[in-house]
């Protein structure tokens, strides 16, 4: 990619984007104060469901949508561009996230429970100590969004903790940041790994620091293959609509257990071997659809 010598730096745009983001991160935290006092948590799911809309909109879509309204006015390019929804998805990358999803799914789990059973070294035991209060505190507050005792409620929260926030986080995690890189000339690899590692820091969620990370690795490469943000805005809105679902029916007693988070951990003196599976079925089926992708970009090049 040329840069042109009116365009804003990747750097920069990264700076006014978080700049964006923090800004409008203390006017909704003002906001919530407010309306609902210091502790959000304490005052029911109303409250919740209601900070979590003000965060995806103001704090994640607003800052990228201005910086493309700027990049537009500076660059001449369509906004369409720089939010890279200028096309939507195709039922391809949507049944690809679909199937990577379920294929995928034992890995994870895996993953997870390693991350979530990790420990430190006996000289940072009191760092530790620290990161799980704050894990536990981020589990607490996460359950009490989830245990919703109704089925409108559930569906409610699907689409707030689902879909609003699948957009949101992606809107600025893989359009804004992302994208700004790779508009900047950043390898992809790069910019996909940087987008990631953020993502997942920013949750301030040591335990699931990991599986947070290659949740977004994989959201990232799916933007740059399909070239819109609609495809992981799917895939991300999936994997958090599983979850609220499935908490849902075993809070309630629909289920017994939540199967979406034990499948792939083995029992003790077991053996990993389903979370090995899935994780070679995951990649040949990603191979698969790269495969088959570059034998159609052959034949359109030759045309």
């Amino acid at each position: 990619m040329e840069q042109n010598s009116k365009r804003p730096s990747w750097f920069m745009n990264l700076v006014l984007l978080c700049c964006g983001a923090m800004v409008a991160l203390f006017v909704v935290s003002v906001i919530i104060f407010v309306c609902f006092g210091p502790n959000v948590t304490s005052v029911g799911l109303g409250p919740q469901l209601t900070a979590v809309v003000l965060q995806n909109i103001v704090v994640f879509i607003l800052p990228v949508v201005l910086l493309a309204l700027i990049n537009k006015s500076v660059e001449h390019r369509k906004m369409e561009s720089s939010l890279w929804t200028e096309h939507g998805p195709t039922l391809r990358s949507i049944a690809l996230v679909v199937l990577v999803y379920i294929v995928a799914l034992p890995a994870m789990n895996y993953i997870v429970d390693w991350n979530q059973n990790l420990h430190l070294p006996h000289a940072l035991n009191g760092l530790e100590k620290t990161m799980r209060a704050m894990e536990d505190g981020a589990q607490a507050v996460t359950e009490q969004l989830l245990n919703t005792e109704s089925w409108a409620m559930m569906l409610m929260t699907v689409l707030l903790v689902g879909v609003l926030t699948g957009m949101g986080e992606e809107a600025f995690f893989r359009a804004g940041m992302l994208g700004s890189m790779r508009h900047g000339g950043v390898n992809r690899h790069v910019a996909v790994w940087t987008a990631a590692i953020v993502f997942s820091a920013i949750h301030l969620q040591f335990y699931g620091f990991v599986p947070r990370m290659l949740l977004g690795a994989w959201f990232g490469y799916v933007m740059l293959w399909s070239g819109e943000v609609w495809t992981p805005i799917i895939a991300h809105a999936l994997n958090n609509s599983a979850v609220v679902v499935c908490t849902f029916l075993a809070h309630n007693k629909y289920i017994s257990g939540n199967f979406l988070e034990t499948l792939g951990v083995p029992q003790q003196g077991e053996k990993p071997f389903l979370a090995i599976a899935s994780a070679i079925a995951t990649a040949l089926v990603i191979w698969a659809f790269m495969r088959k992708r570059g034998e159609r970009e052959e034949v359109r090049g030759k045309r």
